[in-house]
């Protein structure tokens, strides 16, 4: 298997710079969302209703899974570019995981109001017909920390529960291996399983915390919790205040999820 994704891009704008002093923590709000490539459930091609929710919402950095880029499903749209543009946020990064002949590309991307910097792309363990990935960033708040935003292969059969144990193995050691200066991270995305199932059961034994499941698919009427964040258990420096789902049940087939997080200086959690 090929360690490295397919691509990444990143489209940048200016922003205010960074702060010089680091508070005792920082508040930062992290929406994640699964697009299906920005068609809505009444299955017409929607970005704006969806950029109009992140504006809603106004977090500081957003995830997104199923994003396309210069596809013809979708329009030859730079997806990512286009909800950088509509939301304004500063920053944004696209890392695609698969080519979509002629000339698209399928992935992941992240919007943030702080600077960014890309750790590293990566392909991850799927099944035989398709390419996941995992995308590793270091985001520049106050108190700085890393997101790695992935997105597992979806079938309820052994052999891809099998390939999905394989992925959550892969992403912990490449976390590891990418994280030099011990920043706190936060593990995030779609992972197309329960919170009871062997990849959650190791990601807990490999020294992760699934915090608060909530109901996320189908948006209509959530009733499956398969939109992960998880932490470092040990890392006091990073903390889950709160999960929101928020009923939007009209732009994507899953809902968007609000998760409220403290980032703290040092080991300063009390």
């Amino acid at each position: 298997m090929k360690k490295t994704l397919l691509a990444a891009t990143a489209a940048v704008a200016m922003c205010a710079a960074d702060t010089d002093a680091a508070p005792r923590y920082t508040d930062v709000k992290l929406m994640q969302w699964n697009l299906h490539i920005a068609i809505d459930m009444n299955f017409k091609y929607n970005i704006k209703t969806q950029a109009d929710v992140i504006l809603k919402n106004d977090p500081d950095v957003v995830i997104l899974n199923e994003v396309d880029k210069n596809c013809a499903r979708t329009g030859y749209v730079d997806m990512t570019k286009e909800l950088a543009t509509l939301t304004g946020m500063c920053f944004s990064q696209f890392a695609a995981c698969r080519v979509l002949p002629p000339e698209g590309l399928y992935g992941n991307a992240i919007l943030s109001r702080y600077r960014m910097e890309l750790v590293g792309s990566w392909l991850i363990p799927a099944s035989v017909d398709e390419t996941r990935g995992m995308t590793l960033m270091k985001i520049y708040a106050p108190n700085p920390f890393l997101v790695a935003i992935t997105h597992l292969c979806w079938r309820q059969t052994p052999e891809e529960n099998a390939q999905r144990v394989k992925a959550v193995e892969y992403i912990d050691q490449l976390i590891s291996k990418n994280n030099p200066g011990k920043l706190p991270v936060i593990l995030a995305g779609d992972f197309n399983c329960y919170p009871k199932s062997d990849p959650v059961d190791k990601l807990a034994e490999l020294g992760w915390t699934l915090e608060k499941p909530i109901p996320t698919f189908p948006s209509k009427a959530p009733e499956r919790e398969i939109d992960f964040v998880f932490r470092k258990t040990a890392d006091n420096r990073m903390e889950v205040v709160d999960r929101i789902g928020i009923d939007e049940k009209i732009a994507s087939d899953h809902i968007p999820v609000i998760n409220v997080l403290k980032v703290y200086r040092n080991n300063e959690r009390k």
